[in-house]
């Protein structure tokens, strides 16, 4: 016996409709890409985020990258977390 039931949450309408025409280009419905995720996280009890960067902010990584190279003398580099944090006078 397969009882289905209805999930409701909110999310942004851009986010939905994109993903909607993304399913649709894949020529299935978003439920499917929901249901296969939902399984996903039941089955592993975890779940993947892959991340790449919108060309915008790899010009901005390359940009600062590029100033860092030229000009080390403007950037603090901290070997630690705690080095970091005593700099930023939170202890």
């Amino acid at each position: 016996m397969n009882t289905k039931t209805t999930i409701t949450f909110k999310t942004d309408k851009k986010l939905r409709d994109a993903a909607k025409r993304r399913a649709h280009q894949f020529g299935i419905p978003l439920t499917t890409v929901l249901n296969a995720q939902l399984a996903e996280f039941a089955r592993s009890d975890r779940f993947e985020i892959s991340l790449t960067p919108r060309p915008e902010k790899l010009r901005e990584w390359a940009k600062v990258s590029q100033e860092y190279r030229e000009h080390p003398e403007r950037f603090k580099v901290f070997d630690n977390a705690d080095d970091l944090i005593a700099d930023l006078g939170l202890r």
